[in-house]
């Protein structure tokens, strides 16, 4: 509401400078209040007047009622309602022997207003423009009712005509993110924020015209709150940002890698991101390793054959982790990596197209890998113990 406020000082005093400049007023009334009860006040140039019967209204002026009501009624004979704490703001009238030369613009600021477009003649219906701080209304022979609470929110209802049941007309309810026409009798839609579209519109049942008032602010009608709740819903489905993720759902640690397996997307290679830094034997059973040193020739093989899974060929070593030899073996931009971290960092880069060995002699392991399948141009000898 502040920022309405510096807006419509700066836009009065541009045009009192031009007026003055020009020498042409603008005291020539424009309406007057037909009904006024309780407290109330017209701001006219920053000087607050009591609302009382037959005052005249006049370009620009803010009508604002407290503990009080007021009813105003233009030329043409267009009627502007406020009931308790309601505030609008008279921006534009002009009357024009074309009506369709003629404009009114009006912003409901706060509170419960009743907007009816009369039956004159002088000005053309879609040249009446209403605004709220979340919504633009487009009339077309009509009369409703806004309500809007202190963050902008906007209750619009289209009433009945005279006889309670005929649609008084229809209204474009818009904003930056869409518009619902309302054209049935005390059909009604919320707009939340001004890149909100209006909800969808309902219909509001067992509603009179005298029950609308400032308690939809905080109650609204069942079938506006659940629109809301439904618009809300299709808001998550729609867009689930980082803020929408529930992380209390993460279940990733509960895979294991046969899960993975049948992953399509998953690459058996491995990379550096694979590296389980405490998956090491720091205390190797030397019986184990004797094992293994054991094993015939006929078993080695089949392990050999086993190692497939990369684009390099390897004999000695699978692609992943080696338990034997805890060393991880990826592939990472098309090269060979041999990597290790127990009691210190091996790191090899293999490019890619080479062949050659590891002769590795690491704590209780003592092997040899091949890698490639030319002749061993790179042979590397890696002897490391205590």
């Amino acid at each position: 509401m502040q920022l309405f406020k510096s807006i419509r000082k700066t836009q009065l005093t541009i045009l009192s400078l031009l007026l003055f400049i020009s020498g042409v007023g603008f005291a020539d009334p424009i309406g007057d209040i037909v009904e006024s009860t309780g407290i109330g006040q017209i701001l006219r140039n920053g000087e607050s007047t009591p609302h009382s019967i037959g005052y005249a209204i006049e370009l620009y002026d803010e009508a604002e009622t407290v503990n009080g009501r007021m009813k105003i009624e233009f030329l043409d004979a267009e009627e502007l309602d406020l009931i308790e704490h309601t505030l609008v703001y008279i921006d534009e009238v002009y009357y024009d022997p074309n009506p369709s030369l003629s404009k009114m613009s009006l912003r409901m600021v706060q509170g419960t207003a009743r907007f009816a477009s009369g039956k004159g003649n002088k000005i053309k219906k879609a040249n009446i423009d209403i605004t709220t701080p979340t919504a633009q209304i487009a009339i077309n022979g009509t009369d409703f009712t806004t309500t809007i609470d202190e963050l902008g929110r906007t209750l619009v209802i289209l009433l009945p005509d005279e006889d309670g049941v005929t649609p008084s007309g229809e209204i474009i309810v818009s904003n930056e993110g869409g518009s619902v026409t309302l054209n049935q009798a005390y059909q009604a839609t919320m707009v939340s924020t001004i890149e909100t579209p209006p909800t969808g519109s309902v219909v509001i049942n067992n509603l009179t015209t005298a029950m609308i008032d400032n308690m939809f602010i905080v109650s609204p009608p069942q079938e506006v709150a659940e629109a809301v709740e439904e618009q809300a819903r299709e808001d998550m489905n729609e867009d689930q940002g980082v803020l929408d993720v529930d992380f209390l759902e993460f279940n990733e640690l509960e895979k294991d890698y046969d899960d993975y397996a049948e992953d399509p997307d998953y690459d058996a290679r491995g990379s550096r991101l694979d590296i389980d830094y405490l998956d090491v034997d720091f205390l190797t059973n030397v019986l184990d390793v004797v094992e293994a040193l054991i094993k015939t020739t006929a078993k080695l093989q089949d392990q050999q054959a086993s190692t497939a899974g990369g684009t390099q060929r390897l004999v000695g070593a699978n692609y992943g982790f080696n338990k034997d030899s805890q060393f991880n073996i990826f592939e990472e931009d098309g090269n060979l990596v041999f990597f290790r971290s127990v009691n210190g960092v091996i790191e090899i880069i293999i490019q890619n197209g080479n062949s050659g060995f590891l002769d590795v002699r690491v704590g209780e392991y003592e092997g040899v890998i091949e890698f490639g399948g030319g002749d061993p141009a790179i042979q590397i000898f890696i002897n490391q113990n205590n």
